[in-house]
C-alpha cells in the first residue's frame, strides 16, 4: 500500500526536476515579441532611447526572426532578417545569419510577458532591450 503512495511523489518531484531554469527561460522567450525601448548607454554618459523599436520571433528549435525599425537598423533602413538563438539559465545568445559572432545578452527581468536584457560591446556601449510578448 506505502508504494503506491510514493509513486506519485516521486514521478512529480522527477517532472519539477526537469524543469530548469534554463528550460524555464527558454519555454518562455518562444512567442512573439515587441521592442518596446532600445537604450544605448555609451561610457561617457550620454544615451539614447528609442520606443517601438521592432519586433523579435523566437521559434522552438533555435531559430527566429528580428525585424528593427529604421532608427536602430544600418543605413537608417527597416531590417529584418532570421537568426539563431540558444539560452542559458540568465543568458541569450542571438546569431544572426550574416554574423560572424553572436550578440550575447543578459537577462536582468523574466517574466512571462516582460523581459530586459543588457548587452555590451566593444567600446564600452552598453545596450537594454525592453521586450513585451504580443
Amino acid at each position: 500500500m506505502k508504494r503506491k503512495i510514493y509513486l506519485p511523489v516521486v514521478a512529480l518531484l522527477i517532472i519539477f526536476a526537469a524543469c530548469s531554469p534554463q528550460s524555464r527561460l527558454s519555454s518562455r522567450l518562444t512567442a512573439e515579441w515587441n521592442v518596446v525601448k532600445f537604450e544605448s548607454r555609451s561610457p561617457d554618459g550620454s544615451s539614447s532611447t528609442i520606443e517601438n523599436a521592432g519586433t523579435l520571433i523566437f521559434r522552438s528549435g533555435g531559430q527566429g526572426t528580428q525585424s528593427f525599425t529604421s532608427a536602430i537598423a544600418f543605413a537608417g533602413e527597416e531590417v529584418a532578417n532570421e537568426f539563431e538563438w540558444k539560452n542559458t539559465e540568465r543568458t541569450l545568445s542571438i546569431k544572426a545569419k550574416d554574423a560572424e559572432v553572436p550578440k550575447v545578452w543578459i537577462v536582468v527581468k523574466s517574466q512571462r510577458t516582460k523581459q530586459e536584457w543588457y548587452s555590451t560591446d566593444s567600446s564600452g556601449n552598453v545596450q537594454v532591450m525592453h521586450i513585451e510578448k504580443k
